[in-house]
């Protein structure tokens, strides 16, 4: 599973909102819901892309279908009832394709999002059990205690208890977004706030 940082995935879940205000304007009688849902489309792919999500040729095949169905192709897989008209068409399709989208991206983000929890704990646990040791940077009165986070780092890294808690969640996100998690861990234990 790729790292995918926590702002990609909080800009993807934004993007993921706006299909509350697409639903209302299908709701409304759908004037403008075909080109809202492409552009939304349009926004959410480059985002998917980026992240690593892997499920940004799916978003493109969807935003294939609403192209034709602009250019009249029904595909084989909408069901209409009643006349067909373009204009029918291109609503059926845009609505298929929202629900799809919708679908595919909160099914892709369920695993990272999971992982993303329990790296928030493990950072919760260090933050704790470092002030405990009185790892914290300034905590200590001794020579050598840490005077900063990549002091702190250091020092958690070599003591056997932090150390697997450590390195699992630089695993989970990385060097650079581990320690800013358990700085914001740190923060929240203050009394900081996040």
């Amino acid at each position: 599973m790729a790292l995918v940082r926590s702002n990609q995935l909080d800009r993807i879940e934004d993007c993921l909102s706006e299909s509350s205000a697409l639903a209302d304007t299908f709701a409304s009688g759908g004037v403008g819901f075909t080109e809202a849902v492409g552009d939304w489309l349009g926004r959410l792919e480059p985002l998917a892309q980026e992240s690593g999500l892997g499920v940004a040729p799916q978003l493109a095949s969807l935003r294939v279908s609403l192209e034709a169905a602009r250019q009249g192709v029904v595909a084989a897989d909408l069901h209409l009832h009643g006349r067909l008209t373009p204009r029918k068409i291109r609503k059926a399709t845009a609505q298929q394709a929202l629900r799809s989208a919708i679908s595919v991206v909160s099914g892709a983000l369920q695993p990272f999002r999971s992982r993303q929890q329990h790296a928030e704990e493990l950072a919760a646990e260090v933050a704790s059990k470092s002030f405990e040791k009185g790892l914290w940077p300034g905590q200590g009165g001794s020579p050598g205690s840490p005077t900063d986070l990549p002091g702190m780092w250091r020092a958690a890294l070599a003591d056997p208890e932090l150390a697997p808690r450590v390195r699992e969640l630089c695993a989970l996100l990385g060097m650079a977004e581990a320690m800013v998690a358990v700085a914001g861990a740190m923060n929240s234990f203050a009394g900081n706030g996040p």
